[in-house]
């Protein structure tokens, strides 16, 4: 596994204390601690941190509360708590957690979460990236069709010829086929 930097937030000391160490020994990088959800996020915005552990019951503001604005800025969050109850649990799945560990905690239970969570995170992100890329390419693929039409229609050619023809004058330009599509459909506008 990587090494990681994670922020741990937790009312109690000996807790936070216990979960550095455990880190710093499987020899992940602790790279802030808050002692409230608040401070959570203000550290989170600043360190971008690879993770975060975060306790459920703070004050302020709770860890739920702060995992769903850290989940927001695209950083991972391990949930540790005292609680199993139920509305616990549910609240943690809407705030999209990578992980939901009871306590007492163990190194054998952390490290394990730990890149458990991590690796579904980044699952999750290329995912992202691979959806973002599909719509890209068919918003691409919507405009070069709607260029076509337009083409068609202008020229009074067959589709395919309006795509050879769209082909041929991006290339005489050195544009993509793209910008060129769009060109062609914002002078309708």
């Amino acid at each position: 596994m990587s090494v990681l930097s994670i922020l741990i937030a937790d009312d109690e000391v000996l807790t936070r204390l216990d979960i550095k160490e455990m880190l710093q020994g499987a020899g992940h990088i602790v790279c802030g601690e808050a002692n409230n959800g608040s401070k959570a996020v203000e550290l989170a915005k600043s360190l971008a941190p690879d993770l975060a552990i975060l306790d459920v019951k703070m004050p302020d503001l709770d860890g739920l509360d702060a995992a769903k604005i850290i989940h927001s800025m695209n950083i991972p969050v391990l949930l540790l708590t005292a609680y199993s109850q139920p509305n616990f649990i549910n609240r943690a799945e809407k705030v999209s957690v990578y992980g939901y560990l009871v306590k007492p905690i163990t190194e054998k239970d952390l490290l394990p979460a730990i890149q458990i969570a991590y690796a579904r995170w980044r699952e999750m992100q290329d995912v992202r990236i691979k959806l973002e890329t599909t719509q890209l390419q068919l918003q691409s693929q919507k405009l070069i069709a709607r260029a076509r039409a337009i083409l068609a229609e202008r020229e009074k050619v067959s589709n395919n010829e309006a795509h050879q023809l769209l082909i041929r004058q991006a290339m005489n330009l050195r544009i993509t086929v793209v910008k060129l599509a769009a060109q062609i459909v914002n002078e309708l506008k």
